[in-house]
């Protein structure tokens, strides 16, 4: 697919991602779908590895049991080929504390026949644990006190 054949259905996926409406989305989820998002999933559980468009599904319904989401800006969209980058911001309530949390990720995904089949996430998994927790980690001095002064 070229550039201006996929751009509407890249936009067209995240407009249904700002919209949370998941049922749309899982229209742009290849079956065979293999789908990552980095970050340490004992304490998310959407975070990792899925394969298959039912995974993702479940990923998604993990976040919504976890996370109200009250905010989701796509800040940056690049889009070439087959496949295309995202820079987003996330605000949601975590649900167990009500406490508000604001993170951004870096999405890149590969399309293939109007659908992803690759999905990268990146996200500020160590701001997201300070956020939930509620607390900052001033790891540095301890863990490189020559880059502390």
């Amino acid at each position: 697919m070229t550039e201006t054949s996929i751009r509407p259905i890249v936009e067209a996926f995240y407009r249904a991602s700002v919209e949370r409406d998941v049922e749309r989305l899982m229209t742009f989820i290849a079956d065979d779908v293999n789908w990552l998002v980095q970050g340490p999933m004992d304490l998310f559980a959407f975070f990792g590895q899925r394969h298959g468009r039912a995974a993702v599904l479940e990923g998604y319904r993990e976040i919504d049991r976890r996370l109200d989401v009250t905010a989701y800006q796509v800040e940056t969209l690049l889009v070439d080929g087959d496949r295309a980058a995202a820079l987003i911001r996330l605000t949601s309530v975590v649900r167990a504390s009500d406490k508000v949390m604001s993170v951004r990720t870096s999405q890149f995904s590969r399309f293939r026949d109007g659908k992803i089949i690759q999905m990268r996430a990146i996200v500020d998994s160590y701001d997201m644990v300070e956020q939930t927790l509620g607390r900052v980690f001033d790891l540095a001095p301890e863990l490189a006190p020559e880059l502390c002064g």
